[in-house]
């Protein structure tokens, strides 16, 4: 229990020392960190005339904040104001984040569209996930991980659930008046929708139940965005994605593009852009962190807590002594 405690303490501190996602930030948002890549080296940030602190995943920026690197670490900021990306190395560090200037009243798309997914990104959890203790009892029931009590967007869907991977369970999709699909024997954990089953319907709520043997029914629910939403919101995510410029990585695009469909409500299909991303950069500590903030909004503190854990280690694995 102390060393529990400890690490716990622990968490707090670097948190608020970092100035990252948990942290008072009172002025405004310049900038938020979406990648970080230590190497062997630093990657440092201060306020105006502060002492340099390691930069954290997801760290808000404001003007004037200075970030620098060394020894092949690398930093990426995605910058409020629609301003683009910039990416901090040894070639031009230390690296001032700029104003966000005023638009002189003009509604400029892709400024908005930035500023909801650094709303997003910025937030962040309000405090570190708490211990969670573990149990190996075979019979704890299955938890429905995705969809969630949300709308999803039109296309494919694979429903997820946490349980034994080599256990039989029974999954069924309940409509408004009726059960719609029921499948018996899956193993493992994940449900595909099936091609030949009765199309979903927008706007319509659907409850997905998982059944382990002896167990009550475990459920969440769930509604499919309507056609006219999801152009929108593919046509924002295009606008997104152009505001940031081009040659932005992979992992910082799909940090934007899932802080956008977060701030939404879209968090199934938020989840799925950054476990992409994750597919491609498994070592990046942003991605992990925020998957984290995506469970923690979605009520899954055992998997918060992993991801964070992991976007921790990330972080200090093969940082320099002082």
């Amino acid at each position: 229990m102390r060393t529990r405690d400890a690490v716990l303490v622990l968490l707090v501190a670097t948190a608020v020392q970092s100035g990252g996602p948990a942290s008072a930030q009172p002025r405004e948002t310049a900038g938020v960190i979406t990648e970080i890549k230590v190497a062997s080296g630093k990657a440092e940030i201060r306020a105006a005339g502060g002492p340099w602190r390691p930069v954290a995943p997801l760290q808000a920026l404001r003007a004037g904040d200075e970030v620098r690197t060394s020894d092949g670490a690398s930093v990426v900021v995605l910058l409020s104001g629609g301003r683009g990306v910039a990416k901090v190395d040894a070639k031009n560090s230390p690296y001032v984040v700029g104003s966000v200037v005023a638009d002189e009243g003009k509604v400029d798309k892709a400024r908005t569209l930035v500023a909801g997914s650094v709303k997003f990104l910025t937030a962040g959890p309000k405090e570190p996930p708490k211990a969670v203790l573990a149990t190996r009892s075979m019979a704890r029931p299955p938890e429905v991980l995705t969809p969630r009590n949300g709308p999803v967007l039109p296309g494919p869907l694979a429903f997820e659930w946490l349980g034994n991977q080599v256990s039989r369970y029974t999954v069924r999709i309940v409509g408004p008046s009726d059960v719609i699909v029921e499948r018996k024997g899956v193993v493992g954990a994940r449900f595909e929708y099936p091609a030949d089953a009765p199309p979903l319907q927008p706007g319509v709520g659907y409850r997905v139940e998982v059944i382990a043997p002896n167990q009550p029914p475990q459920g969440a629910t769930f509604e499919i965005v309507d056609l006219a939403r999801a152009r929108a919101v593919q046509a924002d995510l295009g606008a997104l994605e152009s505001a940031l410029g081009a040659g932005t990585s992979p992992s910082s695009i799909a940090v934007a593009r899932a802080g956008y469909l977060a701030e939404i409500g879209l968090l199934h299909d938020a989840r799925l852009a950054v476990l992409a991303a994750l597919a491609r950069d498994p070592d990046q500590p942003v991605l992990h962190t925020l998957l984290g903030t995506l469970y923690t909004q979605t009520g899954l503190p055992r998997q918060a807590a992993a991801a964070f854990d992991e976007a921790q280690s990330l972080m200090t694995r093969g940082t320099p002594r002082p």
